[in-house]
């Protein structure tokens, strides 16, 4: 048999809400509303900035060097990957052909180990932002060629391209010739083996926003890289897409229609530092997940005080009829009506604050005072649902011990205690 609703109870809830007087809210809520309101503010700023910082990380990884990465996964060289470059071409893909070698490279008296990529400069730039213009992929990224000019002619007469960090601890400028050497022994000749060495001339200088390739990443020509190498064929495929959020999915596709070959995402390029990110996205959520904890444990208290205040009350009220699950009803939509409101200032305040940040970086982080970083955001509505679903089960389980001392009341002995 269905229940039949008892209109009184939700007139009941808002007048114990209120308190005496005019009051929209009771001073004995301040406290709890407040709580409840930071919380999901801190939930939801924390959220967003890890997003940020997982967003900001990528960008500065994707644009050094690619969105998705193809290769044999097994150390060999792709010789065959014209037809399959053409092929990712007129899919969509910006696509250029890599050579990767760790060698050596001295001017003057200093010499520091580098990553060089043997490229080719009529795809390489579509793929890399690093080897384009010089630009903002977003506040505090810059990204591009900071001097010098990339021309396929220039990089194949032994040119080589390094980044300002490698630059820098060198000492080399445009125009100078560096000496790029394997440290394989790989040279047969009458006195044993020897290393491939080169001379380079620095024909540009190129700026990453990721400092760790500041210092070690150099770009040389693709015929140059084959003579460090010591194969005809290719280490990887770059690809960039249309779209930097989808890159993940992209390659999950790539995956399935090349089996044999492995396609990674720019997550993996560095798969430590997105798991530490990501881990420390999961931690934050739950320390702050402990800051609305204790809000829900106020409001329990709050609940408890209440039911001990009111018990005659609540025993008059089941005197004329009300049941024990009208006064559930009436507590709990207390609860519900409380919880409301402070969820939706905290999703009001929070979205604000994170708007003011992303439209106008007000936050910088001192990392430099040359290049100050403005502190990332990126809101996402599959936070706000989490966020909204967490706070409204907290406010449940708050309110299931109060709910528990209502069989407490007795009206017989409650009118008895007054007579």
């Amino acid at each position: 048999m269905k229940r039949k609703e008892n209109h009184g109870v939700a007139f009941l809830a808002f007048r114990y809400l209120r308190g005496r007087g005019k009051r929209l809210i009771s001073p004995n809520h301040y406290l709890t509303l407040a709580g409840i309101t930071l919380g999901v503010i801190a939930l939801l700023c924390v959220s967003s900035v890890m997003n940020g910082f997982r967003q900001d990380i990528g960008l500065r990884i994707a644009g050094t060097q690619s969105e998705i990465k193809i290769s044999s996964g097994g150390g060999k060289p792709l010789v065959d990957y014209e037809e399959m470059a053409a092929q990712l071409r007129q899919k969509g893909f910006a696509c250029s052909p890599v050579i990767r070698n760790e060698l050596l490279i001295k001017y003057g008296s200093a010499a520091l180990p580098t990553i060089s990529f043997g490229i080719d400069p009529q795809y390489h730039a579509s793929v890399s932002p690093a080897l384009g213009p010089l630009k903002d992929a977003m506040p505090g990224i810059r990204q591009g060629i900071l001097s010098g000019e990339i021309s396929e002619a220039a990089l194949n007469n032994n040119g080589i391209i390094l980044s300002t960090g490698l630059a820098i601890s060198l000492g080399a400028n445009l125009g100078d010739v560096v000496n790029i050497i394997s440290p394989r022994m790989s040279i047969p000749t009458a006195f044993g083996m020897i290393p491939r060495v080169m001379g380079m001339r620095v024909i540009a200088i190129s700026e990453s926003a990721m400092p760790d390739y500041q210092m070690s990443y150099s770009y040389i020509s693709l015929d140059n890289a084959r003579f460090f190498s010591g194969h005809q064929g290719i280490d990887q495929l770059d690809l960039r897409t249309d779209d930097f959020v989808k890159s993940e999915k992209y390659a999950r596709q790539l995956q399935s229609e090349y089996p044999l070959l492995k396609v990674e995402p720019w997550s993996r390029f560095d798969a430590s530092l997105y798991s530490a990110i990501r881990f420390e996205k999961f931690l934050m959520f739950v320390i702050m997940l402990l800051m609305y904890v204790i809000a829900s444990f106020n409001l329990t208290g709050n609940m408890l005080r209440s039911i001990a205040q009111k018990k005659r009350e609540l025993g008059l009220l089941k005197s004329i009829g009300f049941s024990d699950h009208d006064l559930r009803q009436l507590f709990l939509r207390q609860s519900l009506i409380l919880s409301s409101t402070g969820i939706i200032l905290g999703l009001v305040v929070a979205s604000l604050l994170l708007i003011i940040q992303a439209n106008t970086g007000l936050i910088k982080l001192g990392v430099s005072d040359a290049n100050p970083i403005t502190l990332p955001v990126k809101m996402m509505a599959s936070d706000f649902i989490i966020v909204i679903l967490v706070s409204y089960a907290l406010t449940l389980l708050s309110v299931m011990l109060p709910l528990k001392r209502l069989k407490e009341v007795d009206p017989i002995a409650l009118i008895r205690q007054t007579t």
